[in-house]
């Protein structure tokens, strides 16, 4: 039995974990990797205390931190979580948890062009990270999907290997942040498409073109999909409330709409999709659950801890 189950290793999950742990909590963390999405980001310069560190590093060390803490991590995916009496029983593939509470911190997937050739070459062109991808479009031609920062950081990205990059956007102007707009239009290597979509990605045994709603194909060696992401709720129906977006509704203490399980990170309801927004809301959600266990115990608890 543990006090809490943390569902999730990027920073909303590893965040929790340290803090969590830091409160004699019996912490398990359950998630397929380790970082989530930020492993896929090569340099994040926005973390308040952190000039610049790549997406990896900052993982190794939200890690690292959790596991000296002593939470233990285990890489398993969620296959279903129910709720008996006042705990809960978390079933992956091969095993079985029993939890006091659970904190949902499993962000986000990302989100498919859904058009013909898209499955056929996933891992043989198709690709959804530019970080993870970009060294193998070395002196080839890759085309980048998206009109927001996560495509414009991966058009630079890809800018200093491939030998062309086009940057598809079905919209009429780009969505990201000015720096990073003024940087990829600087770039000779980049050619921006714009009200431009893929309808088709063609190829043998690996991408060659795709066809456009232009009418023209344009040849490529690669596709990389930056259109944002999407929840997976296969774990979420009936067990909490979502909004219209899939999102988990929390409260301002972290809360679902069931007691005893919280929710952080990318896959709530909050607006904003940050690293540290994330952090703080795992912290959030950890000291909240530790809160809830007191007064289950019949103790005070902490809230609020300045009082």
């Amino acid at each position: 039995m543990y006090d809490v189950v943390i569902i999730g290793g990027g920073p909303a999950g590893m965040t929790a974990a340290i803090y969590a742990s830091r409160r004699g909590m019996k912490t398990l963390v359950l998630s397929s990797d380790i970082g989530g999405q930020i492993t896929k980001t090569d340099a994040i310069e926005n973390y308040p205390g952190l000039d610049l560190i790549s997406g990896v590093d900052m993982a190794k060390k939200f890690f690292a931190q959790a596991k000296k803490f002593g939470a233990t991590f285990m890489f398993e995916e969620v296959k279903e979580i129910k709720k008996l009496k006042e705990k809960f029983t978390i079933k992956t593939a091969g095993n079985k948890y029993e939890a006091k509470t659970v904190i949902l911190a499993f962000g986000k997937k990302p989100r498919e062009l859904g058009v013909p050739g898209e499955e056929e070459f996933k891992g043989r062109g198709v690709s959804y990270c530019a970080t993870c991808d970009a060294p193998f479009f070395k002196n080839k031609h890759v085309a980048i999907v998206g009109g927001g920062n996560s495509a414009l950081s991966a058009a630079v990205v890809c800018s200093s290997y491939a030998e062309k990059t086009y940057l598809i956007y079905r919209g009429a102007d780009l969505r990201g942040e000015e720096i990073l707009l003024d940087k990829v239009k600087s770039l000779k290597n980049v050619e921006i498409l714009l009200n431009t979509e893929i309808t088709k990605i063609t190829g043998d045994k690996k991408v060659t073109s795709v066809d456009l709603n232009t009418g023209k194909p344009l040849a490529t060696d690669g596709v990389i999909v930056e259109i944002g992401f999407v929840i997976d709720r296969s774990v979420l129906d009936d067990l909490v409330k979502l909004d219209k977006a899939n999102q988990v509704i929390i409260d301002s203490k972290q809360l679902t709409s069931t007691p005893g399980i919280f929710a952080a990170g990318d896959l709530t309801d909050t607006p904003f999709k940050q690293i540290v927004i994330a952090s703080a809301e795992g912290a959030k959600a950890a000291l909240s659950a530790f809160d809830y266990l007191q007064k289950l115990e019949g103790k005070k608890g902490i809230m609020a801890d300045w009082h």
